[in-house]
């Protein structure tokens, strides 16, 4: 699992770099840069989408095409429009125009979205981790009763987990439990009423881990 959440975590990581790259150049062109306006000469389609070619003049009067990569459908130029640029003087081709600054931050999409799972996956391993460690060390160990077999699917695949319960003899408070999941059932080998070894936190049996390890042999 840690494999799976890392590429989500890194993939997102990546894509968070290029965005930040992008919004920096674009930041840097317009900030650094010399405005002028330049005009929309012709137009490139893509689908129902379209984006600008324009034409401008630099600051020593030399005639400049720029065609945009940005393709849009929402109130997209027209030829003859007047579209402010902006572009460094030791090189003119590096240029940015009015408008089109929203796709340098589609990669954000993917970082908050891959990124998201990666991260967010990964920290629930370590805090999983933590709390295992924890009741090693800590925790009170309990015999909980089987009471059911839950299964699940995922993509076609079956998984399965086992239900739990255990009345605190002092509290007379009954807890629920539930295990990680299991490949394969395991109905066969371990009938409902089975006594589960359970560790939990004696202050707070809410944190608990279930030894399904004896099901692996």
């Amino acid at each position: 699992m840690y494999f799976f959440f890392g590429i989500f975590a890194a993939a997102g990581l990546l894509c968070g770099v290029i965005s930040a790259v992008l919004v920096y150049g674009r930041w840097n062109v317009t900030h650094n840069g010399i405005e002028t306006t330049g005009t929309v000469v012709d137009l490139r389609y893509s689908k129902s989408s379209v984006a600008p070619v324009v034409r401008f003049m630099d600051e020593s009067g030399r005639e400049h095409v720029y065609e945009s990569s940005s393709y849009t459908s929402v109130s997209p130029a027209e030829i003859g429009d007047q579209l402010k640029i902006y572009y460094m003087p030791d090189d003119p081709t590096d240029i940015e125009l009015e408008g089109e600054g929203w796709f340098n931050l589609f990669p954000l999409i993917f970082f908050f979205t891959h990124g998201g799972v990666g991260f967010g996956g990964i920290y629930w391993l370590e805090k999983k981790r933590r709390l295992y460690n924890w009741l090693q060390q800590f925790g009170k160990e309990i015999q909980a009763k089987l009471t059911d077999v839950k299964r699940g699917s995922n993509k076609g695949r079956s998984y399965y987990s086992l239900k739990l319960e255990w009345l605190d003899p002092y509290t007379q408070q009954l807890y629920s439990f539930e295990s990680d999941t299991l490949s394969t059932d395991p109905s066969d080998s371990l009938p409902v009423g089975s006594p589960v070894r359970v560790l939990i936190d004696p202050d707070n049996p809410k944190r608990y881990w279930v030894d399904i390890s004896f099901l692996d042999t």
